[in-house]
């Protein structure tokens, strides 16, 4: 090695020190919980080695994969996702990509925020709870398709944000992103609607709105067509009508509606303080929907016309019940009643489990081969400890859509109207997907958290613009002063 290249790999090694340095000062507290993140990350690969499965959804989503096939359950574009790691041999490259992911939303929404103009501590504190989440952590360590659809989701929320006018290309890009965002959740088949009038608020016309809705669209319809070649019907699952029918049958009173033949057994003779919660009336083999035909286009549609009626005829009884089960989510602690979800399946595993959590059966790869897992009992418990403080509070989010609620009124009043259409579309896009899956499946502490890439964001922006507000008021009672002298 001659003088001139040792030279030349000293000053690059300095340089990187100096960057480095300049990073941890000037972003001390983003990097605190960036590395924080990454060591709780690390922890859970290497406690639930290769990855954490949920029965039914992970096997189903890795079969499809394989299969290239769409799904009468759930949006293909997770199976996508999985299929592009088809390369690795071991299931731990799915929660290794993941936790890649988790971390690069963290930094994402930072980012974003200091773009925005935010402070270093509001940016850090819209990145936080993605970063630090136990639960955030444990859905990434999962096979399951909430990291990539956060992901998605965080993505559009940017190209939306970044620029004051969205360009057209950009206007195109968003909506193939929510687009792709439905393909896997369908749960974001309303959020293009919430950006589209996001972009009408900030003067997108003409192209700009044509580019947005065909890049939304043309997925859809694509997939759509797909999926009528292979199940005979134009739609996007065939599951819609029977989480309907389970989600209003404990309610539903069969004296108010008229009840065909055929739906005699969808009417419950129990009273509806005695009725199980959905879980049972989708899942249990006990269930009246065994009676019929399982993920077809007629079924979903008889158990949907059903639905409808009891919602037709009860609806303050339905809206009761969506409007308790959101207010659930803003609760101070983690806590899953009777007729909700199992908490469980979202918390870190120790010993045993309750099959009902649906966490406790053997790892699948991507041919259904069984695959031996390793626990480590001490990162484990270490995880589960951290996991029972270490959540993003429901009291949190809710200030956080407040906040961006309010400073989108006080907004309109001071001539800031970018930053109140981005509170708006911020909280509007947390709380549809929220209210969605309490009105149409059940109550299940996973739907919350996408919401973590919308709801700090929308409460940093709130408190950045309640900060500026107050300066101009400071600044207008100055010149008052001045004038009056």
């Amino acid at each position: 090695m001659n003088r001139g290249t040792r030279g030349t790999r000293g000053m690059l090694w300095r340089a990187t020190r100096h960057a480095t340095g300049e990073l941890r000062a000037r972003h001390r507290l983003f990097v605190v919980l960036f590395v924080t993140g990454t060591i709780l990350r690390l922890a859970a690969l290497f406690a639930y080695w290769p990855a954490l499965e949920f029965y039914g959804d992970s096997y189903s989503y890795m079969w499809y994969s394989r299969i290239l096939r769409p799904d009468s359950v759930r949006p293909f574009g997770y199976s996508a996702f999985l299929r592009l790691l088809t390369w690795s041999p071991s299931l731990a490259v799915i929660p290794a990509v993941q936790h890649l992911l988790g971390l690069g939303l963290g930094f994402a929404l930072y980012y974003l925020s200091l773009r925005r103009g935010l402070s270093r501590g509001l940016s850090s504190a819209a990145a936080a709870p993605v970063l630090l989440d136990a639960y955030q952590v444990n859905i990434e360590q999962m096979v399951m398709a909430e990291t990539v659809f956060s992901v998605l989701l965080t993505a559009a929320i940017m190209v939306l944000l970044w620029h004051p006018r969205p360009t057209l290309t950009r206007c195109a890009g968003a909506g193939l992103l929510l687009g792709a965002a439905t393909l896997t959740r369908s749960v974001a088949l309303v959020l293009p609607v919430l950006a589209g009038l996001y972009l009408l608020a900030r003067s997108a016309r003409g192209r700009r709105l044509v580019a947005f809705g065909l890049g939304c669209t043309l997925p859809l319809l694509a997939y759509a067509a797909w999926f009528a070649c292979v199940y005979g019907n134009f739609a996007l699952q065939n599951v819609d009508g029977l989480f309907l029918w389970g989600r209003v049958a404990q309610f539903a009173d069969c004296s108010r509606i008229e009840v065909k033949p055929r739906e005699i057994p969808l009417c419950s003779p129990h009273p509806p303080g005695e009725r199980p919660g959905p879980n049972y009336y989708d899942w249990d083999p006990n269930s009246p929907r065994f009676g019929f035909a399982t993920f077809d286009a007629d079924t979903t549609a008889f158990f949907r016309d059903f639905a409808f009626k009891v919602i037709e005829a009860q609806p303050a009884a339905y809206g009761r019940m969506v409007a308790g089960d959101v207010l659930h989510f803003f609760a101070a602690s983690r806590r899953a009643y009777p007729r909700d979800w199992y908490l469980a399946s979202w918390q870190f595993p120790t010993g045993g489990v309750d099959p009902h959590w649906q966490i406790d059966h053997a790892l699948n790869s991507y041919d259904g081969n069984v695959v031996p897992r390793r626990y480590d009992p001490v990162l484990g418990g270490l995880l589960r400890g951290y996991q029972s403080f270490g959540f993003t509070p429901g009291p949190l989010l809710g200030g956080c859509a407040l906040l961006g609620v309010l400073a989108s009124m006080i907004a309109s009043g001071y001539g800031r109207a970018r930053l109140r259409h981005d509170c708006l579309l911020l909280v509007g896009m947390g709380l549809v997907l929220l209210v969605i899956p309490c009105a149409t499946a059940t109550f299940d502490y996973r739907y919350l958290l996408p919401t973590l890439v919308c709801l700090p964001l929308a409460g940093a922006f709130g408190l950045h613009q309640l900060r500026l507000v107050r300066m101009q008021t400071r600044v207008l009672r100055t010149k008052e002063r001045s004038a009056t002298k």
